[in-house]
């Protein structure tokens, strides 16, 4: 679908948006939005958002976000967000988050595996000064 698209797919769907488009997907789906998109997918989804995206994926998922974004996994989810993003996931999930420098050079950047004591399940982190920082 084009800009603004809303799209809803059952298990093992494959959605596409543009900019602004809200796309909701069961197990297995393979989601990718533009800039401000929020995508949902089931347990092993497969989700690509734009800048200011919102990215919801169940168990054992994939998500990566563009600037700004804010990303939700569940358990054993690896999750990439890019400058500015916040992230939580759960157990066993693989967070990496990225700081740019004003020519938007990658300057840092930092994954933890979320273990249930140094890093929280279900906690939005983000990265600050090279290291996690809980977000309130």
């Amino acid at each position: 679908g084009g800009d603004y698209s809303k799209l809803a797919g059952g298990n093992y769907s494959k959605l596409a948006g543009g900019n602004y488009s809200k796309l909701a997907g069961g197990y297995d789906s393979k989601l990718a939005g533009g800039n401000y998109s929020k995508l949902a997918g089931g347990d092993y989804s497969k989700l690509a958002g734009g800048n200011y995206s919102k990215l919801a994926g169940g168990d054992d998922s994939q998500l990566a976000g563009g600037y700004n974004s804010k990303l939700a996994g569940g358990d054993n989810c690896i999750i990439i967000g890019d400058k500015g993003s916040i992230a939580k996931g759960g157990l066993r999930t693989v967070i990496t988050l990225v700081t740019r420098n004003s020519k938007y050079e990658i300057e840092s950047f930092k994954s933890e595996m979320v273990d249930g004591k140094r890093i929280k399940a279900d906690t939005f982190y983000k990265l600050e000064d090279g290291e996690f920082v809980e977000v309130n």
